[in-house]
């Protein structure tokens, strides 16, 4: 039997938050939802103007000796000199803006970029992915000259406020950004915005889809981050991303 700690909700100190932040990277690499590039961070418990991010390494390979605590102007706190992601700001804005969001999660799945390319909003079609019932905002307001990445203090403001209070946002090109509650909820949002656009891509492929009602939307997403689904599905992840990566030994 696979040994692995039960859903605990929110971290309780800045060590619990760390190895969250690694489960969190392993886990979205796993399920195909991270690759090379993208990154995830959680709020630190400890200091609410502070989050864990990992140095800028592909999430896959992410330890707990790999994870750095950044301030909510993206500057690094740990005495480090290892390299941080270059948009870091994307959290640290969010953070500084949403004093409710304890995790979030930066990625680029493909069917998310390929609706983006056709500005076609991502609405809920699955009953598991209710939570996006409402459309997610977009996000085109790329500064010029850096490329489409969100480097700068002045972008990674214009994403918070972009997202409002949204559970995501869509990245056109890019990808998206989502939030979460708890990592738990976070994952799951990252894990089922790109099951439900691939949904939606096929199901735009053959006709017009039917959407999940604002009604389903709410019942469906009240069901889906009650603590026993939040926390079967976060069980379930861990334990395939321990089985695919031994050296995942916590």
């Amino acid at each position: 039997m696979l040994n692995f700690k039960q859903y605990e909700g929110l971290p309780k100190n800045a060590s619990e938050a760390i190895e969250q932040c690694v489960l969190a990277n392993r886990i979205l690499a796993n399920e195909g939802v991270l690759d090379g590039f993208g990154h995830v961070s959680v709020r630190n418990p400890e200091n609410s103007k502070t989050f864990f991010q990992a140095r800028s390494i592909a999430p896959e390979f992410v330890n707990k000796e790999d994870i750095l605590e950044i301030d909510l102007e993206g500057n690094i706190v740990t005495n480090t000199n290892f390299r941080a992601y270059g948009e870091r700001i994307i959290h640290a804005s969010i953070y500084k803006y949403r004093t409710d969001v304890q995790a979030v999660f930066h990625g680029h799945p493909t069917e998310i970029i390929a609706l983006s390319c056709l500005n076609i909003p991502i609405r809920s079609v699955a009953q598991y992915c209710g939570m996006f019932y409402e459309p997610l905002p977009f996000y085109d307001d790329y500064e010029p000259g850096c490329g489409m990445l969100i480097v700068t203090q002045k972008e990674g403001d214009r994403v918070a406020r972009t997202l409002g209070n949204a559970l995501g946002l869509v990245m056109r090109g890019h990808g998206c950004t989502v939030v979460g509650a708890n990592v738990q909820q976070m994952v799951m949002n990252a894990i089922f915005l790109r099951d439900n656009a691939k949904i939606q891509y096929l199901a735009l492929a053959l006709g017009e889809p039917k959407y999940l009602s604002e009604q389903e939307g709410r019942e469906t997403t009240k069901a889906q981050y009650s603590e026993n689904s939040l926390g079967r599905c976060w069980n379930y992840w861990v334990a395939r991303a321990k089985k695919a990566m031994p050296d995942l030994n916590f």
